[in-house]
This record gives structure tokens, C-alpha cells and sequence, in this order.
């Protein structure tokens, strides 16, 4: 029998009243911000009749069955305190847990400042568990816990080390007290998520049923609960001030139950009624794939090639049986077949389409991987300057930068110092040495101009080279000469032969996904060294080096020529 009162609160230090009647078992008492209800646990259907006398209000029962009345000696169960225990939370929070000789041991639960006090009404604490327990090591807001005896009730003070929130249940014989550090109010913080977010609820039952409870909490949550008939038993609760869904937590763990929740309906069921349930589940729709009717598809590809993906759907399927002798980082693709034990999956290298042989569903996984893969690569264009200049060059050998803004901005340009260090001085290197440096202008295109300033010599830009190519694909440049040279042999006779000397730069760009390019640089030199009887030499000088510079950046690289001194004579 439930009844509710609105807008009533309930001052009772026991939430639930043992009663010896043939007619009824408990009265158990609850209330939240709107009402307070009554809930009182009949023998049987009986018909009720209720009036309100002034302040009164009078529930009279009367059983379905009546039977003579025979006094009846109410047994009291033990009570009291069998152990006090301390636990440091997952989250840095402090629970002391108290086991209670039995689940109607009366326990008062109240904040005293920075202190909780835990009242044992009528039970004293034993002696060998009235003692002070430090438990300042473990970082939690407990500082001590001290237990010992007020007259004939046990008393335990929890003593805090500074700001804290509390909350106390309990589960069948277990009392549990957790204080936690209070949330930083700085708006500016952001809030961590809590595991909890229902309303807060308080619930105090004596040996209550367990489908009562949850018949409690759906009617205070408004969301629909549906309990398996397995769900049986009875619990003590006392519960202050705890999100709803926590409470239900508790109840579950206590209980061995589990959830499973659809849109506005939570099912609850033992875990192995609910391991079971989904094992079926899973059996019924393997055996819906066994037999769904193959269907073949055709998928062209516009930018992958078909032969690769073909490979990668075989791939996953060879992995399937395997996947335990991978390692976490493997592709997360071969775990799981996109392909069934029936379906199969051609390609066709001249219109570049996937043929595939498979049911419905797998055919839909193999277009939503498709989707994702099959998409065009970013390009990224390369630009370079190759100079040769001679060592005549005035030591005024320079760089002269000139920038143009994009769009209508002011254009500024000219010739300037620039005030960072380029690392490049193309006319003090030594011979065979390198030097490269990274011109960094945010928002504009770097126009590099190569000037000469010489007194009586003269440089020359050889090319100006252009090379577009895509993310994570290797580019080179290259310039050369082919050296003959001769060689006799006593079969072949005098014979012509060449040697490559060459310059080349070569670069693989990779885009990151904020909008910088990698690149990996490697420039060769060769050139003419030594002639010998038995050939010519080649010189070569090599600069490898990898280096992320944001999109229209400029790498300088300096020292690749050798120098070559040159000794001139005018005469008239």
C-alpha cells in the first residue's frame, strides 16, 4: 500500500518501522523535494480505510484473511559492529566502510563542522575496535578515524583535513561513509565529467524488497524499469543525498544485477541472465548473416587503385582467424572481416572497379571503408633555384628578399637586412661543406632573388625548376652532365665510356594535419675530380636533412658548390 503526501517532509530518523501485525510486515517512509511517501508492506490485499483527525491522519487495515490473533515474541536479530575499515577511492576519495552484525543495526549519520559522527544507537563498539586509526598516508580528505564508546552507543568520528562532501549508504550489512574534495567553482575550469549525473535521492529501507526499490526509483525518475522475474530478494538501504543512478548502481552490485538500457526503458536482469540474452543475440544474427542472400555490387574508385583495396579486404579476411597473434597497434581493419565466409571481391585494373559477391550488410561495410579511402591526395608543389656563381664574387655575396602580399594588401619588397640569421652564406663556404637555413614570413609568398653582386665575375642561375607532386610521394630535380672518358681492353679495344655528374634534389613532402609539410630533403653534387690513367674521379657531396615548414615557407640551402680559385691575366 503506497500513499503519497505532497508537499510534506518526513523528520523520522528511520526510514523504515518494523511492525508485529498479522496484517502488515514494515512502514517505510520516503520523501524528495515534492512529497513524502508512505509505503506500507501488507500480509495480504486487505481492504483499508483511512481519516484525518486535526494534525492526524489514521490508516486502518483490515486483513483479507482474519485468523486469531496469538502473541507472537518478536526475535531480535543481532546488532552492533563486527569491523572498521578504511579504502582510498579511484578518484582520490576516502570510504570508511563499517560491518554491521546485522542489517537493522540502528546508525545515525550526521556532519558536526569538519567532523562526520557516526551514532551506534544501543550497540557499543568492542574493545579491540575502539581505537584511533591515522590514515593521513593515503591523500584522501580522512584524517583519522576514532572509535570508542558514549555510554551505552558506540561513537565514531571521522575527522577531515580540510574542505569536503560527504555521503553515506548502505548495503545490506555494510556501511560505507565516502568524503570527497569539493568541485573548483572557478567558471573558468573546466568541470571534469561525473560518472553520475541523476537527481539526488534519499532512501533509508530496512529489509525492503528489491523489486520495490526499483519500482521507487522508476516512479521518482519517470523513466520505465523493467525487471526480469529472476530479480528477487531483499535489501537494507541507507542512502543520503545520492544521484539516483549511483543508488541503482549500488542496489545492482549488491544484488549481482546488471542493466541494459533503450531509449527510455532500463531492462535489469542478472549479469549472467543478460550474458546469456546477448550471446543468443549475437548467435541469432550470425545465423541471419549465414543465410542472407548473396548480392553483387560494382564500386569504382576514383583516386585509390582497385588492386589495393582488393588486397586489403583479402587482408582482413586472412586475419580473421588470426587476430590474436597481433599487436595492439595493428590496423584496426583486419579486425574484423569486411568480407563473410561467403562473399568474395574482384577487381578490374582497366575501368578500375571492385567487384563484390556478398550480403547486404558486409557490402555496406565495404562502401563506408571506401568512402574513407577513396578520396584524392593533397598536392604539393616544389619550387627551386639552382645557382652557380664563381669565386670572384665580391664578398658582398648575398640574398636579396622581395615579398609581395597576397591579394590587395600593400606590396613591400626591395633590398633590406633581414634581422634573423638565415644560416647561409653562399660566399664564405668552404669547399665540399653545407649550411642550409628557413625564411619564415607568415601570410605571404617568398620570391627568392639570387643576386650577384660581382666585381669581375659573373653568377648564373642554371634552372628554376618546378615539381608538383603529392602528400607522402618522393619528387626529385635533377641536372647533369654525362663525362666521356676512354678505356682499352684486349677484347674490346679502345671504347668510349661515360660518367654521370650530376645535381639533384630530391624531396618527399608529407602534409600534417594542421597544414604544415614535412620534408625530407636529400641534394647531391658530383662533380669532376682527378683524372687518372685508369679514369676520372667524381667529387661528390651529399645533404640529407628533414625539416616542417608551413605552406609557402622557404628552405635555404647553401655551401653545395665547391669553390674553385682562378688565378687571371690582362695584358695589353
Amino acid at each position: 500500500l503506497v500513499l503519497d503526501f505532497d508537499k510534506a517532509q518526513q523528520s523520522l530518523k528511520q526510514g523504515s518501522i518494523a511492525i508485529a501485525t498479522a496484517e502488515a510486515s514494515t512502514v517505510d517512509v520516503t520523501s524528495d523535494a515534492q512529497r513524502s511517501r508512505l509505503t506500507v508492506n501488507l500480509a495480504d490485499a486487505g481492504a483499508f480505510t483511512t481519516r484525518v483527525e486535526g494534525n492526524t491522519f489514521i490508516l486502518k487495515i483490515n486483513s483479507a484473511n482474519p485468523a486469531v490473533a496469538t502473541p507472537v515474541a518478536a526475535a531480535r536479530s543481532e546488532q552492533g559492529i563486527s569491523n572498521i575499515g578504511f579504502q582510498r577511492g579511484s578518484d582520490g576519495e576516502g570510504r570508511v566502510v563499517i560491518d554491521l552484525k546485522g542489517s537493522n543495526t540502528p546508525v545515525d549519520v550526521k556532519q558536526q563542522g569538519s567532523k562526520i559522527v557516526v551514532r551506534v544507537l544501543g550497540n557499543k563498539i568492542p574493545a579491540h575496535l575502539s581505537r584511533r586509526l591515522n590514515v593521513n598516508d593515503f591523500a584522501t580528505p580522512v584524517s583519522t578515524i576514532d572509535a570508542q564508546n558514549d555510554g551505552s552507543n558506540g561513537l565514531i568520528t571521522i575527522q577531515s583535513n580540510g574542505s569536503f562532501e560527504y555521503m553515506a549508504y548502505q548495503a545490506e550489512d555494510k556501511l560505507t561513509i565516502s568524503l570527497k574534495r569539493p568541485e573548483d567553482k572557478n567558471p573558468m575550469k573546466p568541470k571534469a565529467p561525473s560518472a553520475y549525473t541523476g537527481k539526488k535521492i534519499s532512501l533509508d529501507f530496512q529489509d525492503i524488497e528489491v523489486r520495490r526499490v526499483l519500482q521507487l526509483l522508476a516512479d521518482f525518475t519517470g523513466i520505465n524499469m523493467v525487471a526480469s522475474d529472476t530479480v528477487q530478494g531483499n535489501i537494507t538501504l541507507r542512502l543520503k543525498d545520492v544521484p539516483w543512478d549511483q543508488a541503482l548502481d549500488i542496489i545492482m552490485k549488491t544484488k549481482n544485477l546488471d542493466k541494459r538500457r533503450n531509449g527510455n526503458v532500463i531492462w535489469i536482469a542478472p549479469v549472467a541472465e543478460l550474458i546469456k540474452s546477448e550471446e543468443d543475440e549475437a548467435k541469432a544474427i550470425a545465423q541471419s548473416i549465414k543465410l542472407a542472400p548473396i548480392q553483387t555490387d560494382y564500386i569504382q574508385l576514383s583516386y585509390a587503385k582497385a588492386a589495393d583495396v582488393l588486397k586489403l579486404l583479402e587482408d582482413s579476411r586472412d586475419a580473421k582467424g588470426s587476430v590474436s597473434n597481433r599487436t595492439a597497434g595493428s590496423d584496426s581493419l583486419a579486425l574484423e572481416s569486411l568480407l563473410s565466409s561467403r562473399g568474395s571481391v574482384v577487381s578490374d585494373s582497366r575501368t578500375n572497379t571492385l567487384i563484390v559477391n556478398d550480403t547486404s550488410q558486409n557490402i555496406d561495410k565495404i562502401r563506408k571503408m571506401i568512402d574513407l579511402l577513396d578520396v584524392a591526395v593533397k598536392q604539393v608543389m616544389v619550387e627551386a633555384r639552382i645557382v652557380t656563381a664563381s669565386t670572384d664574387f665580391s664578398r658582398e655575396l648575398g640574398i636579396k628578399w622581395s615579398a609581395q602580399k597576397l591579394g590587395n594588401s600593400p606590396v613591400w619588397g626591395g633590398d633590406f637586412q633581414p634581422s634573423f640569421d638565415l644560416g647561409v652564406d653562399l660566399a664564405t663556404n668552404t669547399a665540399g661543406t653545407f649550411n642550409f637555413g628557413l625564411l619564415k614570413i607568415s601570410d605571404y609568398m617568398l620570391n627568392l632573388e639570387l643576386t650577384a653582386l660581382q666585381a669581375d665575375g659573373h653568377g648564373e642561375v642554371l634552372s628554376a625548376p618546378k615539381v608538383l607532386t603529392g602528400d607522402k610521394q618522393k619528387a626529385y630535380i635533377l641536372r647533369g652532365t654525362e663525362i666521356p672518358y676512354q678505356t682499352y681492353s684486349a677484347t674490346e679495344g679502345l671504347k668510349t665510356e661515360f660518367r654521370a655528374a650530376n645535381l639533384k634534389l630530391e624531396v618527399t613532402p608529407s602534409i600534417t594535419p594542421d597544414g604544415k609539410v614535412q620534408m625530407a630533403l636529400l641534394v647531391e653534387k658530383d662533380s669532376i675530380g682527378a683524372i687518372t690513367n685508369d679514369g676520372i674521379a667524381i667529387d661528390t657531396s651529399e645533404l640529407q636533412t628533414n625539416v616542417l615548414v608551413d605552406d609557402g615557407e622557404t628552405v635555404v640551402l647553401g655551401g653545395i658548390f665547391d669553390d674553385v680559385k682562378r688565378n687571371d691575366y690582362e695584358k695589353m
